[in-house]
């Protein structure tokens, strides 16, 4: 048993870095965000204060092997950087309490927020959106850190691949999860015929924003710590002939797991109503 052990954390340390729980907790705030925005009246204070303390769970386990890095280059940029990168990095801190303090204020509503910091918040929602379906491309990770051969075949089929298979169906469940509640919220509004314009927009604007992130390695925040860049960047890639085309394959492979999985979703919470209700779905 010891050896078995021993095989799983080597090949842990040579191909894990926290990346798995990190990308989770990124694809799990806008869900987070889509129940505070949409549907903050259909959840208890309790369960919400629940899933903000496991999401940071996840998100601090994660974040922990990439927290030397992070401190050395804010040092290096803090002290060799010129004004710019240290109005940048002075810029990212303030995001991060403004986007705490949106959290906090999230939690106590017990209803839907309205006014302003609905707006932030569905700015943020939006933001976010991409980090869930982007785990979908993580299986690189895994084709990268098993094509080595330092793995045991053993650990790669009955750990990692389950692993990443877990981790991906999560991701892209908090994705398809976010969008439904947004649904329900524009059904409660009257607004119907919105649902599969916004979705399909959605879809498309995921699609750029995955990417950026995997090709042009944007984080979220780049839209307001290096929001220039971005632009520039994004123009750069609508205007190129072979990112389009791997944009418009990304928007046709969302847009189809996605129906799959809204109709699994709905279709589970129909079967429940009804077991609720004391029907057999079978007469």
């Amino acid at each position: 048993m010891r050896w078995l052990l021993l095989d799983i954390a080597s090949a842990f340390n040579n191909v894990y870095s926290g990346w798995i729980l990190w990308n989770l907790f990124l694809a799990f705030i806008p869900l987070l965000l889509s129940f505070g925005l949409f549907r903050r009246q259909d959840i208890s204070r309790k369960w919400f204060l629940v899933a903000w303390l496991l999401v940071g769970g996840i998100g601090a386990v994660g974040l922990l092997p990439r927290i030397p890095r992070m401190v050395q280059g804010w040092l290096s940029i803090a002290i060799e950087g010129g004004p710019t990168a240290q109005l940048r990095l002075l810029w990212l801190f303030v995001v991060v309490a403004l986007a705490a303090l949106l959290s906090i204020k999230i939690f106590k509503k017990k209803q839907t927020m309205q006014g302003w910091l609905w707006w932030v918040g569905l700015v943020t929602f939006f933001a976010f959106l991409p980090n869930a379906p982007y785990v979908l491309t993580d299986i690189i990770h895994l084709i990268r850190g098993t094509s080595l051969g330092q793995t045991e075949v053993w650990v790669v089929a009955l750990v990692f691949i389950p692993m990443h298979t877990v981790a991906i169906l999560l991701g892209f469940e908090a994705y398809v999860i976010s969008i439904l509640n947004l649904a329900i919220y524009l059904n409660r509004h009257g607004a119907r015929a919105l649902i599969l314009p916004l979705e399909l927009l959605i879809h498309a604007l995921c699609a750029l924003g995955i990417y950026l992130g995997r090709f042009l390695r944007f984080n979220s925040w780049d839209l307001v710590v290096d929001p220039s860049s971005v632009l520039t960047d994004t123009l750069d890639v609508l205007t190129s002939k072979r990112p389009v085309a791997v944009i418009f394959v990304t928007f046709v492979i969302l847009s189809s797991l996605y129906w799959v999985m809204k109709q699994i979703n709905l279709g589970l919470k129909l079967r429940i109503r009804y077991a609720r209700q004391g029907i057999d779905v079978l007469d």
